[in-house]
């Protein structure tokens, strides 16, 4: 097959390399693949063309662009290799409508000059694009309050396995007994019969309650739309997104917040996670009661005088775990070893009357939180910072967890790590869960709490510590399946945990989702392997 397909690539006017694309048989897991030839797309000609070759040759093929999955997604396995980073262009007239090659920070960055925001901000978002964020519902620290890039996303240009376009906007298409129906007038070139999509019957729970990227997405308002946003670019090839934006984000304060044991962790989460959902407009699918009684916070609103508490809207929510502390600056190492971890959170303002009365309510807050909990071995403490500048070293700290980590990793070995996320009243037992069961010394834990989502990381030295990790980490997905949680609350499933999702899901979901992938792609060749086996 590759000599027959080397001949047809070389008289189809496209991009291609059949050696020297060593780089992209790997991602940030260093998962190890293989493949044939890379074409580099300049075009959405180029899309096409490719599609249609594989499909006739039913050859795989593998769309790549910025290479930042940690669960090999993108990494191929056999066939070629299709390169859409080249396609990022902004429209001009209308910076909503962009090319998902796009570097995610340079889009973030275009649109504020513009005077607009985008909320989504992954941790790789200054080498990550767009269309790998669409690909896997990508988020970030303000997923907390603003929501994941789902919560974005308006419309997608999809070339299909079958070499067929698609512009599809949300609420263009819904299920209808049973099945999504595509008008053979929305596909191009348009064929002989409308294409009928089966509709998925399970629910996925809603993100504030269950933040999670482990399979298809499927709701009450069946969406064709968010079919394809988070399915890890097995249904189709995205050439041209068109985003929601919003107003340019307000300025904002920082603090971290040191808390000095499990039990007020989880306290002080649930009460934040309860006065963002009372005070915010973003508040999403809880009411302020629902969310309490998810939440469990202990100091309840009874006993609080909400209206002193209005400006308290946290932004972000991240976790500094103990375990954390030795790749931090020494400054931040020395205190944080100190207590059973942080919080890092950003709060909004609009002049600064209002950053002061907020940092008072704050600061008011954690007083009151204190005197609640007389019985801690020691009280909550606080660092502020009220200067923009000094509000991104803090954010930055948070974000140089991850590459110190990898600057860690012993070489010829991977780290292993966990992506679980629980529902909010399970956080504690996510929490006791890691303290208890991961090896002292080798392991990390940090990340989204104010979303009931850590990410724990064990860095192995040598073979036996390796297998040791993933007996771990196999374990502890027993735990979270039972919690009703999710293993992979961001990242996606790739090709390293399709052995794992099977075991999360009944077998009806499976079969659901493998007639979803073969009604679009009956040939299975588009990013094979990743998510179904």
């Amino acid at each position: 097959m590759t000599e027959p397909l080397i001949k047809k690539l070389a008289g189809m006017d496209l991009h291609v390399k059949d050696s020297g694309f060593d780089n992209y048989l790997q991602d940030e897991s260093r998962f190890q693949g293989y493949a044939t030839a890379l074409i580099v797309a300049h075009s959405e000609s180029d899309i096409v063309k490719t599609l249609i070759l594989c499909n006739q040759m039913r050859t795989p093929l593998t769309v790549v662009s910025g290479k930042t999955s940690l669960t090999g997604a993108p990494v191929p396995l056999g066939g070629l290799i299709l390169d859409v980073k080249n396609l990022d262009r902004v429209n001009p007239e209308n910076p909503c409508r962009v090319g998902p090659g796009i570097i995610l920070a340079e889009y973030k960055r275009h649109v504020d000059s513009l005077g607009l925001f985008y909320p989504p901000d992954p941790t790789s978002e200054d080498s990550c694009t767009l269309g790998g964020n669409v690909a896997c519902n990508a988020s970030g620290p303000l997923s907390y309050l603003y929501g994941p890039t789902r919560d974005y996303i308006e419309r997608l240009r999809i070339h299909l396995p079958t070499g067929h376009a698609l512009d599809l906007e949300r609420n263009r298409i819904r299920g209808d007994n049973g099945f999504f129906r595509i008008p053979r007038t929305l596909l191009e070139p348009s064929p002989s019969e409308d294409l009928l999509i089966p509709v998925p019957t399970w629910k996925t729970l809603p993100w504030k309650y269950l933040k999670n990227s482990a399979g298809f997405y499927s709701d009450s308002f069946g969406d064709l739309l968010d079919l394809f946003i988070g399915s890890e670019g097995i249904l189709g090839i995205f050439s041209e997104i068109t985003t929601r934006l919003l107003k340019k984000r307000r300025p904002f304060f920082s603090i971290i917040i040191y808390v000095p044991d499990r039990e007020s962790t989880v306290q002080l989460v649930g009460l934040l996670n309860s006065l963002r959902d009372l005070n915010s407009k973003f508040s999403g699918d809880f009411s302020s009661e629902d969310s309490m009684d998810s939440n469990g916070a202990d100091l309840s609103f009874s006993e609080l005088d909400c209206s002193e508490f209005d400006l308290v809207i946290p932004s972000c929510m991240e976790w500094f775990g103990k375990s954390t502390a030795v790749l931090l600056p020494e400054s931040h190492r020395n205190y944080l070893s100190k207590f059973y971890g942080a919080l890092f959170v950003e709060q909004e303002y609009d002049d600064r009357d209002q950053m002061l009365e907020s940092a008072t309510q704050w600061s008011r807050l954690i007083e009151t939180f204190n005197l609640h909990n007389v019985g801690l071995a020691q009280p909550i403490e606080t660092l502020v910072a009220l200067d923009s500048q000094q509000s991104r070293s803090l954010r930055n700290l948070r974000h140089s967890i991850p590459e110190k980590l990898n600057e860690n990793i012993h070489p010829g070995f991977s780290k292993i790590g966990s992506d679980f996320s629980v529902p909010p009243q399970k956080l504690g037992q996510l929490l006791e869960m890691y303290d208890c069961e991961l090896p002292r010394n080798s392991s990390y834990v940090f990340g989204h709490i104010g979303n009931n989502h850590l990410h724990a990381n064990i860095l192995p030295q040598n073979s036996s510590e390796l297998e040791t990790a993933r007996q771990i980490l196999s374990n502890m997905l027993e735990r979270i399946i039972s919690t009703g949680g999710s293993i992979s609350g961001e990242h996606g499933i790739g090709k390293i945990k399709t052995r794992y999702f099977e075991r999360t899901v009944n077998e009806n979901t499976l079969k659901q989702m493998i007639g979803i992938k073969m009604a679009l792609d009956p040939n299975n060749i588009l990013n094979r392997h990743t998510l179904l086996s």
